[in-house]
């Protein structure tokens, strides 16, 4: 039911409608909750090579989408370059929450960059406190 109503309300308005920052708060909310749980879920101690792949499914369309747009209507991937993506998403829906409740000015993130993590470090220089969650979601050293 909520996957039907968030493809009616998000996903049939195409990919830039999945960046966080085009979020209605409602679905920013009910995202930040499925990244939480995925992150929590996978994430939990400090093993990197012991990442599930127990995805929301919303989760999961929002990335595909998003591949989907960049790699021109194919998203060929391998399930765990799809679980680092999932995991990239869910951290800019965090992102995008903190900047929300701060009034920080982060800068969006593009079509073309929100699954990469080159941006995602250099938000960790400006924002120190960024590098320890990267670190707890692997991507530190990216």
């Amino acid at each position: 039911m909520l996957l039907s109503k968030f493809a009616n309300e998000v996903l049939s308005r195409g990919a830039e409608a999945l960046l966080p920052h085009n979020l209605s708060q409602d679905w920013l909310t009910a995202l930040q909750k499925m990244a939480d749980d995925f992150l929590d879920l996978n994430f939990q101690n400090a093993d990197c090579s012991d990442v599930g792949d127990d995805v929301d499914p919303i989760l999961s369309a929002c990335v595909s989408e998003i591949l989907s747009h960049r790699q021109g209507g194919t998203t060929e991937i391998a399930p765990d370059d799809l679980i680092k993506k999932i995991t990239i998403y869910c951290i800019r829906i965090t992102i995008e929450t903190i900047r929300r409740e701060s009034g920080n000015d982060m800068p969006p993130p593009t079509l073309e960059n929100i699954l990469d993590t080159d941006q995602l470090a250099e938000l960790s220089n400006v924002y120190p406190d960024m590098a320890g969650f990267l670190d707890r979601v692997c991507l530190a050293k990216e």
